[in-house]
């Protein structure tokens, strides 16, 4: 009877755990198709991360280990997805977008993305919306 409920509150913690990586999140990049895009890929990155992981190294040159050092800092996937988005088209490193978002959470993604140059229009923005399309297209394909 014991290792049921174990097994129980293992299986609880499993699923609530999850819900992290399901919330729809807000980037604030005035584009609603890309806070959309970003979205799914969330979703589809719940189902596959290994999928998932070894997209955001393909799309944006990122190593493995960068990747799951991010993901283990309490970033969900698709916030993983547009700090190595924003890493590769600032050229900075994605550990000081991360420390540089964490640092200023409340201005949110949006805020730091324009400060790094990155505005809606920009061919660096377009870049991003043409990649997230067909990395999102890829993760869904292969749930």
């Amino acid at each position: 009877m014991k290792n049921r409920s174990v097994a129980v509150v293992l299986f609880m913690a499993l699923i609530l755990g999850t819900g992290a990586f399901a919330q729809t999140i807000s980037f604030g990049l005035g584009d609603a198709d890309l806070d959309a895009g970003l979205n799914s890929l969330n979703a589809s990155a719940q189902v596959n991360l290994a999928g998932f992981q070894a997209e955001v190294s393909f799309a944006w040159g990122q190593p493995a280990a960068s990747i799951t050092l991010a993901l283990s800092q309490g970033l969900s996937p698709a916030e993983v997805y547009f700090a190595a988005a924003l890493s590769k088209l600032s050229g900075k490193p994605i550990s000081v977008i991360i420390d540089l978002y964490k640092s200023n959470k409340s201005k949110g993604w949006g805020a730091l993305a324009k400060e790094l140059g990155i505005k809606p229009g920009s061919k660096e923005f377009k870049l991003l919306k043409e990649k997230l399309s067909g990395s999102t297209a890829k993760l869904k394909s292969k749930k």
